[in-house]
């Protein structure tokens, strides 16, 4: 009876040691990455950033854009920000005010090593 408790517990530690190792197998295993396709496409061209006019980059080509309706939509944008921005206001909260003189925490001595 007793060999036979044995025998049932040296398989069942066997079994618990092989899933362990298909399972760290598996998430450790490095699969080949894919292949990386080289680009023969041309750099896009680099476009100065110019006051009061967009630049459109929905074909793929920047485009600047200087018209009367971009303006009009710059400056509508321009107004919504300022109106929405005019009303907030930062103060410092409590937690960032500075401690009195008398607040502060004063450094404690050094700690002794215990004698042996």
């Amino acid at each position: 009876m007793k060999g036979r408790i044995f025998w049932v517990f040296v398989l069942a530690v066997a079994l618990a040691l092989a899933v362990v190792a298909w399972w760290r197998r598996g998430s450790s295993v490095q699969r080949p990455a894919a292949p990386v396709a080289r680009s023969t496409a041309k750099p896009k061209p680099e476009v100065p950033i110019q006051d009061g006019k967009t630049i459109d980059f929905s074909s793929g080509v920047p485009i600047v854009k200087d018209d009367a309706k971009e303006k009009a939509a710059i400056d509508r944008s321009v107004k919504a920000m300022e109106a929405a921005a005019k009303e907030v206001t930062f103060t410092p909260t409590a937690a960032a005010s500075t401690p009195a003189p008398d607040d502060k925490k004063k450094a404690e001595p050094p700690m002794v090593p215990p004698k042996p």
